[in-house]
């Protein structure tokens, strides 16, 4: 019995130093590390690394002191020093200082500590805070604080213990977030590149071109002063020249002038006396000649026994009276063969038939040679006279008329009947109306060329004296078939 109270003393004796021990517990500099992050751009050799604080996570007992080693860190000019947040957590009543020497700032370079980096419990010091040292500027970092990787609770199972850590930074939607940012700003990097490429591009050929014209101006300069050394060098050549024949000049007119006052030399006489000229010659008129006749070289159809075939009109010019139909007896175009074209007068031309009575009529324009070639010219105005009666023997062409263009119309002697035809007139209508105007005209008018042709056979009838043709009269068969 007395042996197991004994041992329990003792036990209470080893718990009470353990327990004084844990009150007045001074941090190793291995316990921990803090890290010291350049914020601002710096010399590349400032390195902050404070050679021992408490641990992240530790809690500073009341009264204990957490102390940091002797010059701690060195920062270049222009550095921005800062403490990683949740440093450590100092409990009311305890102290937190930096040793002697423990940084040296350079002047410019500042020096923060980030949020969350200590927490202070009410009652402790905290040394440091925003300070300036030779110059440099000690202050707090930004007020937001970044995700930071938190611990689960510990899963222990004999003696070992899992636990469980939740880093925002690799969360993959923020990931996904980030590289569709990234690969945003590379498709647009990308785009100016290429805009850049182009619009160098447009420098660089418009700089070639530049380039290409200038030197063609510098060129046509050189040209140009070549050409001007030229002209320049001929000036002198022809000034020179001037010089010269100005000098043969006088040594001409002192000749001359020698010659003049000496009148009495042989060659005064023979080349600067004046002479005489002599009387005009008179050129014989010559008689005048009688132009030949031109109808013996002018070809024209035959004409009857006892008639010329050819005569000269009031201008002298050849032509056929004995053209059949509506020919015209003067030469086509100069030719020297006349009946070749249709005649066309406002006044009037004869319609002539051969020794059968019969002739044709043909539409102004129309080529006895080539009929494709046939055209009515524009505003025609021709007139035929038809002395006698006549009849069509075969059917009419009227194809001048289907357009509208040309109009072909019958009248009487006197002008108190008219009546136009149109494409589809039939021969016996065409001979009905034939028979109404004896020594009628036949009148063909235009308003635009029309490349087509008529053609009417016509024959003179007899005329009987003293006996009336009765006109037909029956009804609706006679107007059906023309009467």
């Amino acid at each position: 019995m007395k042996f197991r109270f004994a041992a329990l003393f003792v036990g209470l004796l080893l718990a009470t130093s353990v327990i004084c021990n844990g009150n007045s517990t001074s941090v190793a500099p291995e316990a921990s590390s803090s890290t010291v992050a350049a914020s601002s751009t710096g010399a590349p050799a400032s390195t902050d690394a404070p050679a021992s604080t408490a641990a992240p996570g530790s809690t500073v007992l009341p009264g204990s002191t957490v102390s940091s080693a002797p010059v701690a860190s060195t920062n270049a000019p222009g550095s921005t020093v800062s403490s990683a947040p949740g440093a450590s957590t100092n409990a009311p009543g305890s102290t937190v200082s930096s040793a002697p020497g423990a940084s040296t700032n350079a002047p410019g370079s500042t020096v923060s500590s980030a949020p969350g980096a200590s927490t202070n419990a009410p009652g402790s010091t905290v040394t440091g805070g925003q300070t300036t040292v030779g110059g440099s500027t000690v202050s707090s970092g930004p007020t937001t604080q970044a995700p930071l990787p938190k611990f689960g609770s510990p899963v222990c199972v004999d003696s070992t213990c899992t636990y469980e850590l939740d880093a925002p930074q690799n969360n993959q939607a923020v990931l996904a977030t980030d590289q569709s940012i990234v690969q945003a700003d590379r498709k647009q990097f990308v785009g100016l590149q290429t805009a850049a490429d182009g619009k160098d591009a447009q420098v660089k050929a418009a700089n070639d071109a530049a380039v290409a014209k200038i030197k063609h101006l510098q060129d046509l300069m050189d040209q140009i002063q070549t050409n001007m050394n030229t002209i320049q060098t001929n000036m002198q050549k022809i000034q020179s020249q001037q010089n010269d024949a100005l000098v043969t000049l006088s040594f001409v007119e002192s000749f001359i002038s020698s010659l003049n006052g000496g009148k009495d030399t042989c060659l005064y006489e023979k080349c600067l006396k004046p002479t005489t000229p002599a009387p005009p010659t008179t050129t014989p008129t010559p008689a005048p000649t009688t132009t030949p006749n031109p109808c013996p070289a002018f070809s024209c159809p035959v004409a009857p026994t006892g008639s010329d075939n050819c005569q000269l009109d009031q201008n002298n010019q050849p032509y056929c009276n004995n053209c059949i139909g509506d020919l015209d007896g003067h030469g086509y175009m100069g030719a020297m063969e006349g009946c070749q074209s249709v005649a066309c007068s406002a006044s009037g031309t004869n319609f002539t038939v051969d020794n059968d009575s019969m002739g044709t009529w043909y539409s102004p324009g129309y080529n006895l040679t080539s009929t494709a070639n046939s055209s009515v010219p524009a505003n025609s105005n021709c007139v035929y006279n038809l002395p006698g009666t006549y009849q069509t023997p075969t059917v009419p062409i009227l194809g001048c008329l289907e357009s509208g263009n040309v109009q072909i119309s019958f009248s009487s002697s006197d002008g108190s009947f008219t009546q136009t035809i149109a494409s589809t007139t039939s021969k016996r209508a065409l001979n009905s109306l034939l028979s109404k105007i004896p020594d009628g005209s036949l009148t063909l008018t235009s308003t635009i060329a029309d490349p087509t042709f008529c053609v009417i056979q016509l024959q003179q009838t007899p005329t009987v004296a003293g006996v009336e043709v009765v006109e037909k009269k029956n009804g609706f068969f006679s107007w059906l078939m023309g009467y």
